[in-house]
């Protein structure tokens, strides 16, 4: 959410007491409209419309929340939580005799009344109906539309209902729209670039509603080549006289990891160093190296159809102390 829109939105929501509905939370904690204590002392004050659940709270916790906002939510839901009521029976005692009855008052006058009957969103005959479930891969847009459908208690469908989305891990196009003459609303949605789980709110007043989807890694764009916790790139050197060990992983474009497919090794002078040994699973593989004389050349590290190239250099006398690369 856009800053400036974020800000409007906390201002209006500070000005008002009514009970904060989930996608108001993730929006505020989307955002930067509020501090951390502002917010928690606002969940404090106006409380929740919903009974906050563990997959809420981690939700809360992935969007940056602090100790002291799940507290507040916490206090909420145990204020929410109803208590049971306990009968009392009043002690006997001797009432005094009531007095005579007034006679009845003569019977009003017929007056025709005019109800107005206000529709309501159903929770339980609203939901989602086509385009939850499905998975694809981070960044990219689902294939089938996300479908909506709203009803009123009496299982009528409900036109021009305007209806908010909320993404986590996910974006929604339109945010905002209303249903059609069918009681339906339906949006595109793009994941997020976090592998794992996206989660989609949509809110019809006090009502809402949540859908999830599966996220995996895209396709492998680069290559990660690593001695011990040192990323390698450009150009390193080795110490002689030992085996060095060389980690390899492939990432997506999001630095998610992928699966690591055909991993091999070549060196353009084989005096210097050789390649004594290559060795991979699905996540991640190794390739070994033995320097055999002083001097530089390139090694290329290959696999998932991609090349990654590096300069050696192989010091003149051996150093003494553990191997490593620098």
């Amino acid at each position: 959410m856009p800053a400036a829109l974020s800000a409007v939105l906390a201002a209006l929501v500070l000005q008002g007491s009514a009970p904060l509905r989930k996608s108001d939370l993730v929006r505020l904690l989307s955002g930067a409209g509020m501090s951390p204590v502002e917010l928690a002392q606002l969940v404090r004050r106006n409380c929740l419309t919903f009974q906050p659940t563990d997959r809420d709270r981690n939700d809360f916790r992935l969007l940056g929340a602090e100790v002291s906002l799940l507290a507040a939510v916490d206090d909420c839901a145990r204020r929410r939580a109803p208590r049971r009521r306990v009968a009392v029976t009043p002690a006997a005692r001797t009432s005094p005799k009531p007095p005579a009855a007034p006679p009845p008052p003569p019977p009003p006058q017929a007056v025709m009344q005019v109800q107005r009957i206000l529709v309501k969103v159903s929770a339980e005959r609203s939901g989602f109906v086509s385009g939850g479930g499905q998975r694809g891969s981070a960044g990219t847009q689902l294939p089938r539309a996300l479908v909506l459908e709203v009803r009123d208690s009496a299982g009528a469908v409900l036109s021009g209902q305007a209806v908010t989305f909320t993404g986590i891990n996910a974006s929604i196009q339109p945010a905002v729209a209303p249903t059609d003459a069918a009681g339906q609303v339906h949006v595109g949605v793009t994941l997020g670039e976090r592998v794992g789980s996206a989660t989609v709110i949509a809110a019809m007043g006090v009502v809402e509603k949540q859908v999830a989807f599966n996220v995996a890694a895209g396709p492998a764009v680069q290559l990660v080549v690593l001695c011990g916790s040192s990323s390698l790139s450009g150009h390193f050197a080795i110490r002689p006289d030992s085996s060095v060990v060389v980690r390899v992983s492939a990432q997506d474009a999001f630095a998610n990891p992928t699966p690591l497919l055909s991993l091999r090794a070549a060196v353009a002078d084989a005096r210097i160093f050789r390649v004594v040994g290559v060795s991979q699973d699905s996540a991640a593989g190794t390739v070994t190296l033995k320097p055999d004389q002083a001097g530089t050349t390139s090694l290329a590290v290959i696999a998932n159809g991609m090349r990654q190239y590096l300069t050696v250099t192989v010091p003149p006398r051996a150093a003494p102390g553990t191997v490593d690369c620098r």
